[in-house]
């Protein structure tokens, strides 16, 4: 069988494909390979103390939901999403904490 991940992520939008169950099974196993190396990843960054949760930033830069919000809209901090929770990088983290003083956007918390 020619790799049918390559097949379709190379080919043009229209394509028609006859595949037998095989494949189908084959192509399903990579699909889930895929996905479990990817949560594997994020799970090893969680691991790691990598990525920081939403509370946790809020608390270390003195700021509220809106000014997270504000920041991922200017690309300022963005977020990175592991499922449902919103997660942000350490490193980017500390890379702004080290660019200001907590509570000098106008956007914190009163």
């Amino acid at each position: 069988m020619t790799n049918l991940m390559s097949i379709l992520s190379t080919e043009a939008a229209n394509i028609k494909l006859e595949v037998t169950g095989e494949d189908l099974r084959q192509f399903s196993e990579e699909l889930i390979r895929r996905a479990v190396g990817e949560v594997a990843d994020a799970m090893t960054a969680l691991q790691g103390n990598d990525l920081l949760t939403k509370e946790k930033v809020k608390s270390m830069c003195g700021v509220c939901d809106a000014t997270l919000w504000h920041w991922d809209k200017r690309n300022y901090l963005k977020p990175v999403r592991v499922g449902a929770k919103v997660m942000y990088r350490n490193a980017d983290v500390r890379r702004i904490l080290g660019m200001r003083t907590p509570k000098s956007d106008g956007y914190d918390k009163e």
